[in-house]
């Protein structure tokens, strides 16, 4: 047996080692198969005969993960059941059936590649990600042109699920199982359903692994290195004792950041923060609070226009923040408006390319150019704030006059629900993210126009460096330690606190180690991140005095350079507290 190694993006931490299970794979047809006029209509039927058998499919796999993992994991099923209702897609596979007399199977393959290549089009990995919900609909009815789905048996023996890409329907059925050692894909990131219900089962998952679907069988022996990101395929004994050493060593490790989850949020002397979660789905939420999240800091509401070929209505939108609200509750949640535009195509809108999309028509641009579209968004986050916890938060905010128009339309959307009768918090916090070095620079007078701050430091870092960290050859250049950066974080802090409002960061800042320590140091309370990174954060935190990170990153801002910086910290700080930094990489 061939031994090699794989390496991917590890995207659930941990470590598993065993056997293959290999997963079958769809393939589209590429040939177009002709059929007669007369048989157009017994086509029809075959592939509504088709849909009726993926609905039953789903409905059953719906109530399954429901009764094995709760409601908020099935929730990914209603939108694919929506999507088999949509009138645009079934109009279109019927139009390519009539009007070129082909086979059904053709006509799917012609919408596929259609999404597909919408999809490929935008940069942004996380919508990127979102074209394999429209793939999952639509593999589906391709199996079901034949005949239903055979149940295959099931040995029920633990083992490694190998996939050239594992569809949301299927990862959500498959993981729940409860036989599933770890998972490693071909396809997939950071923000795929697989990757993001593998963390909330804490199953190790490597994924973007290019053609291991093509190298390994099945029986083949693995190993799946979740937190480094690395598969390792028929390894030799001395390796294998290796892995499963440092298996028990992240088991040990899990243990200990499930202890520091249930512990209260304060330093050693007593300064209390408070960690919340950024989230992309509702079925995120529960997990999010197992770890120790005190909130949503961070919603990503894009996700919502992604689970549907048409623009979700007003009632979409108010299940989705509703059921999130009441799931969080009494803790906050913070909804942040649509942040498409430029490279960030929605497929139900044809929005132009841009020449520069980092600097183009997105989030509040987009809608405030889209107000229709806004409104519907506005009128369901407001009537989901009568549950008393939701606060709106607005992206990409470079000028006064957005506020301003943001808050006459607020209005106006109230007075539309006033007349309907719907509930809502007339008081609800409005808040603004600081993404770009303009709004930074003029915190002291935005803060003035709302309620609270939300830093992303992602862009502001990437704005401030003039640095796209994606690009391999100046990828070097991002630093988030960066005096400049540093110095207008600080700036943005201090300045909200003086004025008496709330400040969080819900950036990639929020969730390193030595990041948070600095930020700790600036007087920051509230700390957003991806959920997987709580108890990493938490336990740092707890492992420091307040008075003391205070002094020591007071002293670093008078360091020249990031290198010099992260080096005085770690070692002012390690003297002081040595415990500070042993969790701040998983092993």
């Amino acid at each position: 047996m061939e031994y090699f190694r794989l390496r991917g993006i590890g995207v659930s931490p941990g470590i598993a080692i065993g056997e293959v299970l290999l997963t079958e794979r769809v393939i589209f047809t590429e040939r177009k198969e002709k059929i007669l006029p007369h048989q157009v209509e017994h086509e029809l039927k075959r592939l509504n005969k088709a849909i009726e058998r993926t609905k039953s499919q789903l409905t059953r796999i719906k109530d399954q993960i429901r009764k094995k993992m709760g409601e908020e994991h099935s929730f990914i099923l209603e939108a694919h059941l929506l999507m088999l209702e949509d009138k645009s897609m079934r109009s279109g596979l019927d139009r390519i059936i009539r009007e070129e007399h082909c086979r059904a199977e053709w006509a799917l393959s012609c919408i596929h590649e259609k999404y597909k290549r919408l999809f490929e089009s935008i940069s942004d990995e996380y919508f990127r990600q979102r074209e394999s919900d429209i793939s999952d609909v639509l593999t589906k009815l391709y199996r079901n042109l034949e005949s239903p789905d055979k149940k295959k048996k099931d040995d029920g023996r633990e083992k490694i699920l190998v996939a050239h890409d594992l569809l949301p329907s299927e990862a959500a059925l498959k993981l729940s199982r409860g036989n599933v050692l770890a998972v490693a894909i071909d396809m997939g990131g950071q923000t795929s359903h697989t990757a993001i219900l593998a963390r909330s089962l804490n199953i190790p998952a490597v994924l973007a692994l290019r053609n291991i679907s093509q190298r390994v069988k099945n029986g083949d022996y693995i190993i799946v290195d979740g937190s480094d990101g690395e598969v390792i395929v028929n390894p030799p004994h001395a390796l294998r004792k290796e892995f499963f050493d440092k298996k028990e060593k992240y088991e040990d490790y899990r243990r200990e950041l499930r202890k520091t989850a249930k512990l209260r949020s304060t330093t050693l002397d007593n300064f209390r923060f408070y960690p919340l979660a950024n989230i992309e789905l509702p079925e995120e939420v529960k997990p999010a609070l197992s770890l120790g999240a005190e909130g949503v800091g961070l919603f990503r509401s894009e996700f919502i226009y992604l689970q549907s070929t048409s623009l979700p209505s007003e009632e979409e939108h108010y299940l989705i923040y509703s059921q999130i609200a009441k799931e969080t509750s009494p803790f906050p949640v913070y909804i942040r408006t649509i942040d498409i535009g430029g490279e960030k195509s929605l497929p139900q809108l044809k929005i132009e390319k841009e020449p520069n999309p980092a600097l183009g028509l997105r989030a509040i641009r987009f809608s405030l150019r889209e107000t229709d579209l806004f409104k519907i968004q506005l009128r369901a986050i407001l009537r989901a704030s009568a549950m008393g916890n939701v606060r709106i938060l607005i992206p990409m905010i470079t000028e006064i006059e957005e506020i301003v128009e943001i808050k006459i339309l607020l209005r106006e959307v109230k007075e539309e629900l006033k007349l309907k009768r719907h509930k809502y918090d007339e008081n609800i916090p409005l808040g603004v993210m600081i993404e770009v070095p303009a709004a930074a620079a003029m915190t002291d007078l935005l803060v003035k126009e709302v309620d609270y701050l939300s830093i992303g430091t992602n862009d502001l870092i990437q704005y401030c460096l003039a640095v796209d960290r994606g690009n391999e050859f100046v990828s070097y250049l991002y630093k988030p330690l960066h005096p400049s950066v540093l110095r207008l974080v600080r700036f943005v802090i201090e300045t909200a606190q003086k004025a008496g409002k709330e400040i969080s960061v819900c950036g990639e800042m929020a969730a390193d180690p030595l990041a948070a320590i600095v930020l700790l140091g600036f007087g920051l309370v509230n700390f957003s991140m991806n959920p997987i990174f709580i108890p990493k954060i938490k336990k740092t935190l707890r492992s420091v005095e307040f008075k003391t990170v205070k002094k020591v990153i007071r002293e670093a801002m008078a360091l020249k350079t990031a290198q010099e910086i992260e080096e005085y910290i770690i070692e002012k700080i390690l003297v002081k507290h040595p415990n500070a930094f042993l969790m701040g990489k998983v092993i």
